[in-house]
C-alpha cells in the first residue's frame, strides 16, 4: 500500500502559501479604481478571468471561456500593450481554469477536467494540476494528489 500523506500535505501547503502571499501583497497596495485590462486584446466578448502574472509582469496567464470549453491563455507585454493571447502550450481540449502562478514563476497550478491517464476520457468535475517551468517553456502537467 502506497503512503501518500506527504505529497498531499505538500500540495495543501503550497495552495495555502500561494493564496496567503497574494493576500499579503494585496494588503500592501494602495486602493485603486478598477479598470478593464487590455480592452480588445485580453478583455473582450469572451469570458476572461483569473489573470495571473509572471514575476516580471511581462507575461500573463488567464482562463477564457469558449462555448462549453475553457482554455488557459498566454499573452506577453509588447511595448505599452499585450500580444494576441494564444492557448498556453499545456492547455487545450479540456476545461482548464483558474491558473495561479507560483511567486517565483517556477510553476503554475490550475483546475482541469483532463483525464487522469493519457488517452482517457475527460472527467466529470475536475482536479488540481501543476505544470513546472522548463527554461522558456513548460513541462508536462501533473495531477496533484487527492485526499
Amino acid at each position: 500500500m502506497a503512503h501518500r500523506p506527504l505529497p498531499l500535505l505538500a500540495c495543501s501547503l503550497l495552495a495555502l502559501a500561494l493564496f496567503g502571499l497574494a493576500g499579503a501583497h494585496a494588503a500592501d497596495m494602495p486602493p485603486t479604481t478598477p479598470e478593464i485590462s487590455a480592452p480588445g486584446t485580453i478583455s473582450g466578448p469572451a469570458g476572461v478571468d483569473c489573470l495571473t502574472f509572471a514575476p516580471d509582469g511581462a507575461t500573463v496567464y488567464f482562463d477564457q471561456q469558449a462555448g462549453w470549453n475553457g482554455f488557459i491563455m498566454e499573452s506577453h507585454r509588447v511595448g505599452d500593450g499585450w500580444s494576441t493571447p494564444q492557448i498556453a502550450p499545456f492547455s487545450g481540449p479540456w476545461q482548464d481554469h483558474d491558473p495561479a502562478m507560483a511567486p517565483d514563476g517556477s510553476f503554475l497550478v490550475y483546475t482541469s477536467n483532463r483525464a487522469d491517464v493519457a488517452g482517457g476520457p475527460a472527467l466529470h468535475g475536475g482536479h488540481l494540476w501543476r505544470v513546472d517551468r522548463r527554461g522558456d517553456g513548460w513541462g508536462q502537467p501533473q495531477r496533484c494528489p487527492t485526499w
